[in-house]
């Protein structure tokens, strides 16, 4: 049985292609298929045919998605613990330091969970995982200022909830 073009399947033929592809370029493949399959979520949410060009589409929103992932990798520069000076590594010789160490996290948790969705998802997203303000206002669908407005509400409640954490 004759094997049928890519062409004809339409951009899901494609998919396959620009994944090996892409992992050539970027040499991850979770990174690769992750970039892909949020451009294909993308084709899908936007009513394919009104996309003259799918693959096109798939291919430039992938490049966008890849370069994103590289700035912000960039911004957040990270060191292998093999690569740390022995004097440098962290060390806690208090045997409470791993519950203290709990119990912080799961204040961090509540306080975070106290707060408006937006706002925690806006301080989330900028600052434990990097997105600039921009990025997190068009994924939340606010302006910049209204991020500004979430991050500094969530850090200033964050700073009241888990005062009695801070070191004297």
């Amino acid at each position: 049985m004759p094997r049928s073009d890519p062409q004809d399947k339409g951009w899901l033929g494609c998919y396959a292609d620009m994944i090996r592809g892409w992992v050539r370029k970027v040499g991850n493949t979770h990174e690769a298929e992750d970039a892909l399959q949020d451009a294909a979520v993308g084709l899908l949410k936007a009513d394919s045919n009104h996309i003259l060009e799918p693959q096109a589409y798939l291919y430039r929103a992938s490049v966008n998605s890849l370069a994103t992932n590289a700035r912000r990798q960039a911004r957040l520069p990270t060191l292998p613990l093999h690569e740390i000076h022995e004097e440098d590594h962290p060390q806690d010789t208090d045997s409470s330091a791993g519950v203290r160490s709990a119990q912080l996290a799961d204040a961090v948790e509540a306080a975070l969970l106290q707060l408006p969705v937006k706002c925690r998802q806006a301080y989330i997203w900028h600052r434990l995982e990097g997105y600039s303000q921009q990025e997190v206002a068009t994924r939340l669908g606010v302006s910049l200022n209204s991020v500004e407005r979430y991050i500094m509400r969530a850090m200033r409640h964050l700073r009241e909830v888990l005062h009695r954490y801070a070191p004297d």
